[in-house]
């Protein structure tokens, strides 16, 4: 037990380094049940970790432009501990930035601590792909576009052979070149266009529920709703429904990573502060409101199907009896090795296909993975 306090106490001491306290200036006022009086907030007294659930990490100013904001915002989370540990300390260079991040996200995980990353204008994916523990990844990344260029996270995933699935929701697609698609084609990630989402948000739940790590370009909600960005897209998401994104997302089992980046706040955009204030308190509530039901083949509260296809391909679905929700097993093409099976989240049509002898588009994305 004294080894084990001793480890914590020391990587406390060190996420303590990493921060900057936040200004008191940002908190006018506690009021009672709120965020700004019920969280642990590092006004120079550092919180205590061993009780934090989920952590606000600011990367910039647009951090301190949020926290006025959502401090203000109801404390309607009855079993989630948060904490604001401040803004990270870099000298504005993009690489100290990024070996800070990626350091701190690395301690933060020994502690089992979930991060809410307020970013810049800037790509993070060197520091997510140092600072991600997991073997296999699975990313889901809300954006205009489908970022393929050597120094974006899933081409890095893939060369360092770490890269199970991503998901690229909000896509638009004359912002997307032919190659762009093609070469993501030769991966196991799938796309929600624009159209599609907004046709329906709740169809990204099922990408999300199996995610690792979720990120959010706020270029993503159109212009005219939200302006602190430099893209001016006429096209996008309009500001509740990148809130039922956030929401979905929160309740995801498995993110244990929220980034927020590409838009650069200032005091006149009191609208916009609020928006990304809104969208991390749906964040915030979906994880205080997680199902938890992993899928389990040796559980009752499962119903599993086996499914054909016309040349016998074998295909597997769980539900849940406690949620309705549906996942399918990943179809392994490696006999040789014993391991655990995989599930990636799907919707009951997916069964419905599958059930009918005819074999759905996601099963022959995930075989080719």
């Amino acid at each position: 037990m004294g080894q084990k306090s001793e480890f914590i106490s020391n990587i406390e001491t060190m996420i303590e380094s990493f921060f900057e306290p936040v200004s008191k200036s940002l908190i006018k006022k506690k009021i009672k049940g709120t965020i700004g009086a019920e969280c642990q907030i590092n006004l120079g007294e550092f919180p205590d970790v061993n009780q934090i659930d989920v952590a606000i990490l600011g990367l910039g100013e647009n951090a301190n432009f949020i926290r006025p904001h959502l401090y203000n915002y109801a404390m309607a989370f009855d079993g989630l501990e948060i904490a604001d540990f401040g803004n990270l300390k870099h000298n504005g260079s993009e690489a100290n930035i990024l070996a800070g991040l990626t350091e701190c996200l690395i301690a933060i995980r020994e502690l089992n601590i979930i991060p809410i990353v307020i970013g810049e204008s800037m790509n993070y994916s060197k520091s997510i792909l140092n600072s991600v523990s997991f073997k296999q990844v699975d990313f889901a990344l809300v954006s205009p576009w489908m970022p393929f260029e050597k120094t974006d996270l899933t081409p890095l995933l893939n060369q360092a052979k770490r890269h199970f699935h991503t998901s690229f929701i909000g896509a638009q697609s004359f912002l997307n070149p032919v190659s762009t698609q093609q070469a993501i084609n030769d991966l196991f990630c799938e796309t929600i266009r624009l159209g599609d989402l907004r046709s329906n948000i709740g169809q990204c739940e099922p990408l999300l529920r199996q995610a690792d790590v979720f990120e959010f370009d706020m270029r993503s909600i159109k212009h005219a709703e939200f302006s602190s960005t430099d893209s001016n897209l006429p096209n996008g998401l309009f500001n509740h429904e990148a809130c039922g994104v956030c929401r979905y997302a929160g309740v995801s089992n498995h993110i244990s990573l929220y980034l927020f980046n590409q838009f650069a706040l200032n005091k006149d955009q009191k609208s916009d502060q609020m928006q990304a204030a809104q969208m991390i308190w749906y964040v915030l509530h979906g994880i205080d409101s997680r199902f938890n039901d992993h899928p389990s083949l040796n559980s009752r509260n499962f119903t599993i199907y086996k499914c054909h296809g016309e040349n016998s391909e074998e295909m597997i679905f769980i539900n849940s009896l406690l949620t309705g929700r549906w996942w399918m097993q990943v179809p392994t093409n490696d006999t040789k090795k014993k391991t655990a099976p995989k599930y990636i989240g799907c919707l009951e049509s997916d069964f419905e296909i599958a059930n009918s002898g005819e074999v759905p588009e996601k099963w022959y994305r995930a075989i080719g993975q």
